[in-house]
């Protein structure tokens, strides 16, 4: 298998296991070796009392992002640590 073929069969695999990424909306929009890129709808259940999604599902989804880049090519590997930056508030559909 090519390097992207094991990225993008390891992914779907991931995926599927993945009860929670998929319970919140996440799609994966992408895939590569060492690369990842996923997707959210922001619901109105996501949003918080500043009517902005709430931080820890913005870090959810940069959390599984992590992982799926992480394991793209096929070695189990978990986050030892994160920090995040929150640039701006995230609207939801209705913001």
């Amino acid at each position: 298998m090519t390097p992207q073929e094991i990225a993008e069969t390891t992914a779907r695999a991931m995926y599927e296991a993945d009860a929670c990424s998929r319970a919140l909306g996440i799609e994966l929009a992408e895939v590569r070796p060492g690369y990842a890129r996923l997707q959210m709808d922001v619901r109105s259940d996501f949003l918080n009392d500043h009517a902005i999604c709430h931080g820890g599902l913005m870090f959810t989804l940069a959390d599984s992002a992590f992982a799926f880049a992480c394991n793209s090519y096929n070695i189990s590997t978990v986050a030892a640590g994160c920090s995040i930056e929150f640039l701006r508030p995230v609207q939801g559909a209705t913001g």
